[in-house]
């Protein structure tokens, strides 16, 4: 954005319109004008640079000193003194010894400092006060092309316009969804509306700061003709915030990416009037945002628009007026990768709830934020987290603070969630458990019940469970090799070792069991009974008896394993896994005796 004074717009109408720069002969040669001044000044201190921009500024003030200062966020300004101003000030102070009221005092003191520092007394005058902006140096400059400057001057005037925003409506052809995280990261609250008719009904959208449309993977996004989004401003919230004008703003050049887009926003304005809301209208027609050229031969005043937006160039966030800062939301085209975000306000959480949340572990749970959208019957849900483990995956929202209305359509919403969602809810809020009936609700106060959690977690586990179990009944298990994984098995049909592990246990203790007269009976049904007789089943692998036996020979060499560590290079030797050490030692009838952390004291023992 630009600083407030240099916004420049019309009014007319209850409507207001930036007064954007054409791309003609004068303002191309203007930022030309511009760019060069700066280039010149590379090396020599801002203060020479602002003299000779304040002559400029006499045909157009605003608009030029605009136009400066885009280019400025694009100038790298240090300070370059023979010591640390601030140290070279102090010096001179404690020389002096309080004040020095005449010239000569002055000259005495200045040497002595300079002595004391080790410099000259010409150099320490230059330090007394290079850290001034005007005695700062323009060390580098990161020159625009003009047409460039003046498409950044617009777009820098639409986003100081819309930091005024009371509110905001966005429609979109095609592809949303950048548009969409963009609003999810800056925590706007809003409404989405799919105005198409697909699948026979009109779907809409309805939500706050985590809900959004879910498109299915097989379906063509082009059939998506114009998607609303409708966001609510400070004005519509509490109290006036610049957070959220400050979004609103952040989000337009993200929208100058997409295609067949078009605004309309309400702005507020303070005039002689008092206040009153403006309408600002806009679309992907508008000229000012895209790129010129003229070709060898044309005419100077012709304009011929061969420059799609944004290909190929970056943005620079508008920020300090030293140091180059490359917009973190820029996609490089041709390589595909997206620039890291560096935006702190987007990478800390919403809430002091949801940090808590994402410190817990809860048994070994993977834990991603915002991880997807869900559909939500003709609504859509994007929950705060989402956690993994063994295939199965459950969501969790924290309703910590919202305003009743959202509520109300939060609850409406989760009903026709198909997905598992734990909602971890403040009790502050006026709100049951029925009011939720599909879901698992958590109350909290003051913060996350992570056991509660847990708990619920390990319900879903059991369901899983019971599920997978059911899956591999009777179903046939082939086995190959001397060490079989039961996580690699479990991975190839889709169920969790778990399960796996009980069903294989189960088997083996039926193959095994004795009838009435006491003989060992093969179960009818398993053909592969034969099989799981050569095998035994330690921790998640099945050992073959071979491969026990010969381990086994090693370990009752004589003199060859006398402690632990011993037994871990035998184990090392035939590709064992370590989990599977302390097991195939008890099985093989041996016991551990520690006298000490250290493997290489500890003794085993034959039982």
């Amino acid at each position: 954005m630009l600083t407030s004074d240099l916004l420049v717009t019309h009014i007319s109408r209850g409507k207001i319109r930036p007064a954007y720069a054409v791309f003609d002969s004068e303002n191309l040669e203007l930022a030309e004008l511009l760019i060069e001044t700066f280039k010149q000044h590379v090396g020599k201190t801002y203060g020479d640079l602002l003299a000779e921009l304040e002559g400029y500024e006499e045909m157009n003030y605003r608009f030029i000193r605009g136009l400066s200062q885009l280019l400025g966020r694009k100038a790298l300004v240090e300070t370059s003194s023979a010591v640390d101003p601030s140290r070279a000030r102090e010096a001179v102070f404690e020389a002096c010894e309080g004040m020095a009221l005449f010239p000569a005092e002055r000259q005495k003191s200045l040497q002595i400092a300079a002595r004391n520092l080790s410099i000259s007394v010409p150099d320490l005058e230059k330090s007394l006060w290079a850290d001034l902006e005007e005695n700062q140096v323009l060390k580098e400059f990161n020159p625009p092309a003009p047409a460039e400057l003046l498409r950044q001057y617009n777009i820098s005037l639409t986003q100081t316009l819309l930091f005024r925003a009371v509110d905001l409506d966005i429609w979109i052809r095609g592809d949303f969804q950048r548009v969409l995280w963009k609003i999810l990261k800056s925590g706007l609250m809003y409404s989405l509306e799919d105005t198409p008719e697909i699948e026979g009904g009109k779907q809409e959208i309805e939500g706050g700061n985590r809900d959004s449309k879910r498109m299915d993977e097989n379906k063509d996004p082009e059939r998506l003709k114009s998607v609303h989004l409708h966001l609510d401003g400070p004005a519509s919230l509490f109290r006036m915030s610049e957070r959220y004008g400050n979004s609103f703003a952040k989000l337009f050049p993200i929208l100058l990416k997409s295609k067949g887009w078009r605004l309309k926003a309400g702005i507020l304005h303070k005039g002689y009037q008092g206040k009153r809301v403006l309408e600002f209208a806009l679309d992907d027609s508008e000229e000012a945002f895209r790129f010129i050229s003229r070709a060898p031969g044309d005419d100077p005043d012709g304009i011929s628009l061969d420059f799609h937006l944004a290909e190929g160039q970056e943005e620079y966030k508008a920020g300090t007026r030293t140091g180059i800062e490359k917009d973190p939301e820029f996609i490089d085209r041709e390589s595909g990768t997206q620039d890291a975000e560096t935006d702190t306000e987007s990478e800390a959480f919403d809430s002091t709830y949801e940090q808590q949340f994402a410190n817990f572990s809860f048994g070994g749970w993977e834990i991603k934020r915002e991880p997807t959208i869900l559909k939500a019957g003709r609504f859509a849900f994007v929950p705060d987290f989402s956690m993994q483990k063994n295939g199965i995956k459950v969501y969790a929202e924290i309703v910590g603070f919202w305003t009743p209305d959202y509520l109300k359509k939060k609850t409406e919403k989760l009903k026709d969630v198909k997905e598992p969602v734990i909602l971890l809810i403040n009790r502050k809020l006026k709100c049951s458990e029925k009011d939720f009936p599909a879901q698992d609700v958590i109350f909290f106060d003051r913060k996350i019940p992570a056991n509660e959690v847990t708990q619920v977690l390990r319900k879903y586990e059991e369901k899983r469970l019971a599920e997978d179990r059911l899956k591999l009944c009777g179903t046939e298990i082939s086995l190959s090799g001397e060490l079989v994984s039961l996580k690699e098995i479990a991975d190839a049909r889709g169920v969790m070792p778990e399960a796996l592990k009980e069903e294989l246990a189960e088997r083996f203790a039926e193959i095994r069991k004795p009838d009435k007269f006491g003989v060992k009976e093969e179960i009818e049904g398993y053909e592969e009974s034969g099989k799981y007789r050569d095998y035994v089943l330690l921790e998640n692998y099945l050992v073959h008896r071979q491969l026990l036996e010969r381990i086994n020979l090693e370990l009752e060499k004589p003199g060859a394993v006398k402690t632990y560590a011993d037994a871990v290079k035998v184990f090392e030797e035939f590709g064992i896994d370590s989990s599977l050490y302390y097991p195939v030692l008890e099985h093989l009838g041996y016991r551990v005796i520690w006298a000490g952390l250290s493997e290489e004291s500890a003794k085993i023992k034959k039982n």
